[in-house]
């Protein structure tokens, strides 16, 4: 039997997330079906279980692939300005990741505003990189008394990024009218 290479399995993985993105995207997280993901992507069911446990952690990892490119784009940045332009540049390449995937974006804001026992713990989760990133630069801030000490770093990245979060549905809702996309970063701090 012939073995699938690692360069494959990445492959094969990366076009299950992006399949399942636009998936989830169309039909929401409870519309969506593992057969379909499956087969849109030309692959049998069984494929996404061998990469995947179930739904809800394909979603989850759907997820982690969105935190991951905004990381990543606010890694690029330099970061020797100060905190709140630290702040600014990783809002502004959150909304670069939400610009590339919308659609998606709406249902993981969504599925994350709409508390629901089984899947908060697995965004928490799967955006962690992203408020960990934040915290990073709240944690300098409160370092070099730019950032008030008397909450901890945690709470407030989760803050911030519910922050952004927040003015996404704004932005939907009001079908761009206020705030625009490019007006969120500079808001959001």
């Amino acid at each position: 039997m012939a073995r699938i290479s690692a360069e494959t399995k990445a492959d094969v993985r990366q076009q299950l997330l992006e399949t399942a993105a636009r998936h989830f995207a169309d039909h929401g997280l409870d519309g969506a079906s593992v057969d379909r993901i499956a087969l849109e992507a030309g692959y049998a069911k069984g494929t996404i279980y061998n990469y995947f446990k179930s739904k809800l952690e394909l979603f989850g990892e759907v997820l982690t692939e969105a935190c991951r490119r905004a990381v990543e784009r606010y890694a690029r940045v330099p970061h020797e300005g100060s905190v709140r332009d630290c702040l600014v540049a990783f809002a502004a390449a959150d909304v670069s990741v939400l610009q590339e995937a919308e659609r998606f974006m709406k249902v993981a804001v969504r599925e994350a505003m709409s508390f629901r026992p089984e899947t908060y713990p697995v965004i928490v989760e799967h955006l962690a990189p992203c408020v960990g990133m934040v915290e990073e630069v709240l944690a300098r801030g409160v370092a070099s008394g730019q950032v008030r000490s008397d909450r901890p770093t945690g709470e407030l990245a989760l803050a911030f990024v519910g922050i952004l979060a927040v003015l996404y549905v704004q932005h939907w809702g009001s079908e761009g009218a206020w705030p625009s996309l490019e007006e969120i970063p500079e808001l959001a701090v």
